[in-house]
């Protein structure tokens, strides 16, 4: 059994050197190869270690969004509010000019009314005298024909 686990040990033992020898064989015998391993593989690194950085970016333009949507939430609610308060100015004005023209109404009515009765009268008035005069003539032909 003893004998088993030392042949165990040196064929792992060889195993791994013949590992090491091609590994480090093919890093040796292709230049470009080399390279290109390396490089991908600082590449891919390199990548790795930006993660961080672009997942805190998401992060600060994330915070940026909410920052902005709730900005756009407050106006939105600040424009209701402000669009309220107009409506109600504007249902105030809509009543004022409708008492403005009830109140011109009336003064156009009043006015109607004055101009009317000022006809009236001065007719009344002019109707006064023509009928004096006609009867004052009719009275003094009649007193001619009498008196003849």
């Amino acid at each position: 059994m003893k004998k088993n686990k030392k042949l165990h040990k040196i064929s792992s033992l060889r195993t791994i050197s013949m590992l090491f020898l091609v590994i480090w064989g093919l890093l040796l015998a292709g230049t470009s190869a080399h390279a290109n391993y390396f490089h991908d593989f600082y590449n891919g690194v390199e990548k790795f270690s930006d993660l961080p950085g672009e997942v805190n970016q998401l992060k600060e333009s994330y915070q940026e969004t909410l920052d902005e949507l709730d900005q756009a939430k407050q106006n939105a609610k600040t424009f209701e509010e402000q669009n309220v308060q107009l409506v109600e100015q504007n249902r105030q004005l809509a009543e004022t000019v409708n008492q403005l023209k009830e109140v011109n109404e009336l003064k156009d009515a009043k006015a109607r009314k004055f101009k009317i009765m000022l006809i009236t009268v001065v007719l009344l008035v002019i109707g006064y005298f023509v009928l004096i005069r006609v009867l004052r003539f009719a009275m003094r032909r009649s007193n001619r024909r009498t008196r003849l």
